[in-house]
């Protein structure tokens, strides 16, 4: 296939009819849109979504139970959202992603092309990584059985889409080099605008999914009303990538039909590089509550003086007060929580259920203490559970002494 020839370089395509008085062809400077948006969005986002990563990992490793397998995730899908925006700032920097397509040698265009080949699956990989690590991360949340289905589904299903996809993306051509390297007159490929459309779409539907999944498990809990609303801000705020998703969704249909997509593609690379930087920034969020309790304490409304539970009436003395404070953090209204967790583990109510009666009898008596009424508990903190714990105390009557 022979290219054409303008002002003595080979290019990719003409400029179209009309700009040759109008506009002035530089190859060294080409005019470039949304390149200032690309640098900021890639040296603030990719720095904010480091720090979150390290913020992660230094939680996990020295404040929580270690590294585990939604750590790898994250850090997988970190690599990918570095490697895609990593390799298109260096296409804009050469002047290939943001030109005119026309405006750029050969050479250059044919270096464009291979970029968004190796971009495009790299980014699904970042996409399905971080979906994949909140996932496993909520199996530590609840071992209530529709829970753990739901979210094993979900995995299995991000799995196989995000595999099926990338590797339809590296292979979508035959042989796969057609996809970057021009000049075939005839390219036996598929339509890639059908795989950026499914990426797309894909991502606000999982998206969807990871915020919902866990609302059903938040709304069943026995906790202040303000709680409830925090728990699911934090998870809404984990999903934001909906929003980001549904706005480079906007942008495909043009870039699609476009003879220009170096040009064109541009708006719709800016909210790429938003949305791979909030992957990883929204999958860290878990960690923060325990990261901020060990740096900022006051901040997060904790102290790191413990003081008794419940009013002095309820402790005639030293020793009793010890064993019932030992009983009431064992089986009291802290029993649904794992503190080695980085948000609550939220249980079945009723697998949760206490039963602190020891058979009532001639003489019983029970004593009911709610825990939300008590002046010196902790009922606003992030792990006070509203709840009546029962105990059974029984007597024997004696006799006169002699």
């Amino acid at each position: 296939m022979d290219f054409p020839v303008w002002n003595g370089t080979t290019v990719f395509r003409l400029p179209p009819n009309g700009t040759e008085t109008t506009y002035v062809v530089d190859f060294d400077n080409p005019q470039q849109q949304k390149v200032l948006d690309h640098y900021l969005v890639f040296g603030i986002g990719g720095s904010l979504a480091f720090i979150a990563l390290l913020q992660r990992y230094y939680t996990k490793m020295f404040l929580s139970k270690g590294l585990q397998m939604d750590d790898l995730f994250m850090l997988l899908g970190w690599m990918a959202s570095v490697v895609t925006q990593a390799y298109l700032v260096q296409s804009i920097s050469v002047g290939g992603m943001c030109a005119h397509s026309w405006e750029m040698p050969l050479e250059r265009f044919k270096a464009y092309s291979l970029t968004t080949y190796i971009t495009a699956p790299v980014f699904m990989l970042c996409n399905g990584f971080t979906k994949l690590s909140l996932l496993t991360f909520y199996l530590h949340l609840s071992p209530q059985k529709w829970f753990r289905i739901s979210v094993w589904t979900s995995i299995v299903i991000v799995g196989l889409y995000t595999s099926i996809i990338t590797l339809i993306m590296f292979f979508q051509c035959s042989p796969p080099r057609q996809a970057y390297q021009l000049g075939h007159v005839e390219r036996n490929c598929i339509n890639a605008g059908v795989l950026y459309m499914a990426t797309a779409v894909s991502n606000i539907v999982t998206d969807v999914i990871l915020f919902i999944l866990p609302i059903p498990m938040v709304i069943q809990l026995h906790m202040p009303v303000q709680q409830k609303i925090g728990a699911v801000v934090i998870f809404a705020i984990g999903s934001v990538t909906v929003a980001t998703s549904i706005v480079r969704l906007t942008y495909l249909p043009p870039v699609l039909k476009s003879t220009d997509p170096s040009w064109d593609a541009a708006p719709a690379n800016v909210w790429t590089f938003v949305e791979a930087n909030l992957f990883v920034i929204c999958g860290s969020m878990p960690t923060l509550r325990k990261f901020f309790k060990h740096v900022a304490p006051r901040f997060m409304g904790g102290s790191s003086n413990q003081s008794y539970p419940y009013p002095n009436s309820y402790a005639p003395n030293r020793s009793a007060g010890n064993a019932i404070s030992r009983t009431r953090k064992t089986r009291g209204q802290y029993t649904n929580f794992d503190d080695e967790n980085e948000m609550q583990t939220f249980q079945d109510p009723d697998s949760a259920s206490q039963d602190g009666s020891a058979g009532k009898g001639v003489g019983a008596a029970t004593v009911t203490v709610d825990a939300s009424n008590s002046n010196e508990g902790d009922s606003h903190s992030e792990k006070a559970i509203l709840q009546t714990t029962t105990y059974t105390v029984q007597y024997e009557e004696r006799g006169p002494k002699s």
